[in-house]
C-alpha cells in the first residue's frame, strides 16, 4: 500500500498556489503570507467588525471584547433571469437553482471567495491508496427536519446519484465510483474504478440530501419541499414568481468555531424572478431587490453612476461556443474546415461590439480559469477571410455549402445577436448559415442527441462547471462518449488523453496532459472557439455592504464586513 497522502493539498502546493495565490494576492495587494493555500485548511476568518468597548468600571478588571458579530438585517431580495426548475441539488444545474441550493444544503466542500476550498460537512479527506478515498466528516450536523448528516447519508448521495431512473443532472460524476464503505459514524470511504483525482470537487456543486426524509417522501419531495444542512430554510415557493427562505439559526456554519461564526444573519431572504434586465435595474434602483446576477455590459454605466449601487465582477470556469456537428458525412468533418470556420468569426470585434469587451478570448476549448489546463501561449485564432477561404477550397469546398445554424436559448446576454453576427461572418467566405431558434425548455441539444438525429450543422452551446477542474468540462462534453457531447466529435488522441488526466494522481502530469489536450483541440477543432465569461453582479452597497460572491452565487451565510 502507497504511503498516506492528502492528495488536493499535493495539487495545489505543486501547482495552484504558484500561479493563482501569487495573482490573487497582487490584485488584493497581499504578499503569500497572506493567502492559505487551497486545500483541506480552514475557511480564512472574515475580518471582524469593531467590538463595543466594555462599560467602565473602576475596580472590575478590563474585559475581554467579545468576537464582533455583525447585526442582522432583516430581510434582503436577490434577482435572477430564471426561475428554478427544482429545488432538488441533484436535479437542476442552473445557475439560479445552484445559487438557491447553496444556500439551503452544504457540499463537502465549498469554494472560498478566493477560490479556496473549505471544508464544509467533511473536516477532511485522505487519499488512502490510489483507488480509495477516506473522508472524515463533521459530527452534530442535522438536517432542517432535524435528521442526522451520517456516513449512511454520503451512501445513499452517491447510490442516488447513480440511479439511472431517478436523472441526476451529475450521474456522470458519480459512475467511477464502484464502492462506498461506511466505517463509522463519522468516516466513509469511496473506491473508485481506476485513480481519480477530482473525488472530493464531486461534492461541491452537487450537495448532500437528507436521507430519511427521501426515503419516507419519496424523490420529488426535494423538488419542491428542500430539506437541507445550509444556513437557510425554506418556506415558500411561487412558481416564476419569488422563493422565500429564512435563517436556519441552528446553522453549524454559524457557531462557535465554524467556518462563518463571525458572519451577520440575514434573517429572511427573498428570491424574485424578473427576466428583462432593464426590469431588474429599476427594481434595484428603486429598492424592490437588493441584489442580482447576471448584468449585461449595456447598464455598467447605469450603475456606476448611480452612488448607491455597484458591480462586482468575477471570472467564470464557465464559456459559450459553436459546436461544430460531426454527425453526419460533409464537409464539417474535415478538420480544414473547422479551422475555417474559427478563421472566419470574428470574435474579437463581436466581443468588444456586443459585450462591451467584459469577457475574456480563449484560444481553446478552456479558459484561464482552469490554471491546470491553461496555456498562455496559445493565442486564439485570428480573423482572417482569405485564409478561411482558402482551407475551404483545399478542403474542396472552394464555393462555399450551406449549413443548419441551431441557437438554442441558454440566457446568455446578447445571445441572439451573437448568433446573427456569428452568421453573418460565416456568410462572408461563402457559408450560408440557416438559423434556427429553439426555446430553452425544449432542451434542443439533449433530445437531438438522445434521438441520434442531430444536430447536424453547427450550434450555439455552453459549458460550465464551479468544480474548476478541466475533467469535468472534457470527459462532459469533448469525449466521444459524452452525454453532452452534442457535436458528436470523436478523436481517439483527445479520447486518450482525457481518459489518462483523469486517473494520473500527479497534478503536473496531469497539467502536461492537458496542455497537449489543448494543443491537440486547436488543430483540431470541435468548435468554434469564442470567450470565457465572467460572473457580473450589481448590488445595493449601502445595504450590502460586507456582500460576498462566489462564483455567480451571493455568499449570504458568509455575510460580514
Amino acid at each position: 500500500m502507497k504511503k498516506e497522502r492528502n492528495y488536493w493539498i499535493d495539487v495545489l502546493q505543486k501547482h495552484l498556489s504558484r500561479r493563482q495565490a501569487l495573482r490573487a494576492a497582487a490584485r488584493a495587494g497581499l504578499g503569500m503570507t497572506g493567502l492559505a493555500l487551497l486545500g483541506c485548511a480552514a475557511a480564512p476568518a472574515p475580518t471582524p467588525t469593531k467590538a463595543p468597548s466594555a462599560a467602565a468600571t473602576p475596580k472590575a478588571p478590563a474585559a475581554t471584547p467579545a468576537p464582533a458579530v455583525k447585526a442582522a438585517l432583516e430581510k434582503v431580495v436577490f434577482s435572477y433571469q430564471e426561475d428554478p426548475t427544482s429545488l432538488d441539488t441533484h436535479l437542476d444545474s442552473g445557475r439560479a437553482a445552484v445559487a438557491l441550493h447553496d444556500l439551503l444544503y452544504d457540499g463537502l466542500y465549498r469554494w472560498s471567495q478566493e477560490l479556496k476550498l473549505v471544508p464544509m460537512l467533511a473536516q477532511s479527506h485522505r487519499l488512502i491508496d490510489d483507488l480509495t478515498w477516506e473522508f472524515k466528516l463533521r459530527p452534530g450536523v442535522k438536517f432542517h427536519n432535524g435528521e442526522d448528516f451520517t456516513a449512511e447519508v454520503i451512501r445513499f448521495n452517491v447510490e442516488r446519484h447513480q440511479d439511472a431512473a431517478f436523472k441526476s443532472r451529475y450521474i456522470s460524476d458519480y459512475n467511477d465510483i464502484t464502492k462506498v464503505e461506511v466505517v463509522d459514524r463519522s468516516t466513509v470511504r469511496l473506491v473508485t474504478k481506476a485513480p481519480n483525482p477530482t473525488v472530493p470537487l464531486k461534492f461541491v456543486q452537487s450537495m448532500i440530501a437528507p436521507m430519511q426524509y427521501v426515503k419516507e417522501k419519496g424523490n420529488p419531495a426535494l423538488t419542491t419541499q428542500p430539506v437541507g444542512t445550509g444556513a437557510y430554510k425554506f418556506i415558500k415557493w411561487a412558481k416564476d414568481d419569488f422563493i422565500e427562505l429564512e435563517a436556519n439559526e441552528a446553522y453549524w456554519g454559524w457557531q462557535k468555531g465554524g467556518p462563518f461564526e463571525k458572519a451577520g444573519r440575514i434573517k429572511k431572504l427573498t428570491f424574485r424572478v424578473i427576466p428583462d434586465q432593464s426590469a431588474r435595474i429599476g427594481a434595484l434602483k428603486t429598492g424592490a431587490i437588493d441584489f442580482f446576477h447576471n448584468i449585461s455590459a449595456d447598464f455598467y454605466k447605469s450603475v456606476q453612476e448611480n452612488p448607491d449601487l455597484d458591480l462586482i465582477e468575477n471570472k467564470a470556469a464557465t464559456q459559450p461556443f459553436i459546436t461544430i456537428s460531426e454527425l453526419k458525412e460533409g464537409p464539417l468533418r474535415d478538420k480544414r474546415v473547422r479551422q475555417a470556420l474559427n478563421y472566419a468569426v470574428d470574435v474579437e470585434t463581436i466581443r468588444k461590439s456586443l459585450l462591451g469587451g467584459v469577457p475574456d478570448r480563449i484560444a481553446s476549448f478552456l479558459g484561464s480559469a482552469f490554471e491546470l489546463s491553461y496555456d498562455p501561449n496559445l493565442k486564439p485564432y485570428p480573423h482572417d477571410p482569405k485564409k478561411a477561404k482558402d482551407l475551404m477550397a483545399a478542403a474542396g469546398y472552394p464555393d462555399g455549402f450551406e449549413i443548419v445554424f441551431d441557437n438554442a436559448e441558454a440566457g446568455h446576454e446578447k445571445q441572439k445577436e451573437v448568433v446573427q453576427a456569428v452568421a453573418d461572418n460565416l456568410g462572408q467566405v461563402g457559408i450560408k448559415a440557416a438559423i434556427k431558434p429553439h426555446a430553452r425548455a425544449e432542451d434542443f441539444n439533449a433530445t437531438a442527441k438522445k434521438a441520434g438525429n442531430g444536430p447536424v450543422g453547427i450550434l450555439y452551446d455552453t459549458a460550465g462547471t464551479s468544480r474548476i477542474d478541466p475533467d469535468f468540462l472534457l470527459w462532459d462534453k469533448i469525449h466521444s462518449k459524452a452525454v453532452r457531447n452534442f457535436g458528436y466529435y470523436s478523436n481517439p488522441t483527445a479520447d486518450k488523453l482525457i481518459e489518462d488526466a483523469r486517473s494520473t494522481m500527479d497534478p503536473e502530469k496531469r497539467r502536461k496532459m492537458y496542455l497537449e489536450l489543448m494543443r491537440l483541440l486547436y488543430d483540431d477543432p470541435p468548435c468554434i472557439f469564442l470567450w470565457q465569461g465572467k460572473y457580473t453582479f450589481a448590488y445595493n452597497k449601502k445595504k450590502l455592504p460586507g456582500l460576498r460572491t462566489v462564483l455567480w452565487m451571493p455568499a449570504f451565510y458568509d455575510y460580514t464586513v
